[in-house]
């Protein structure tokens, strides 16, 4: 997990994340778009926020099943976004290496 707060400050930066990329907009505006949906904030059933890439990274690589690591939190990660199966995890990370 990451050290930057999840939520922007700037309440206009949430509609850039949430917002999709026109199709008139330059390479570098395509590449900032892309970076700020990463960041995109996702919260999980547990009730905590986590980037979108940050939480991809914690749901689809070993050891797979973890609670949660914020304070007084403790229960295990999910999300609608990525499959609950830990064999199934197992699996795609497996498929994934052999590549």
């Amino acid at each position: 997990r990451c050290d930057e707060l999840v939520l922007p400050s700037d309440p206009k930066e949430l509609n850039a994340m949430y917002g999709s990329c026109s199709s008139d907009s330059s390479n570098k505006d395509k590449q900032s778009s892309k970076n700020k949906k990463r960041r995109k904030p996702m919260r999980t059933y547990c009730g905590c926020w986590y980037h979108k890439s940050c939480l991809n990274t914690f749901l689809t690589n070993p050891p797979f099943g973890l609670e949660c690591p914020t304070v007084n939190c403790g229960r295990r990660v999910f999300h609608p976004d990525w499959p609950s199966n830990i064999k199934q995890l197992e699996r795609e990370w497996a498929a994934k290496q052999a590549r």
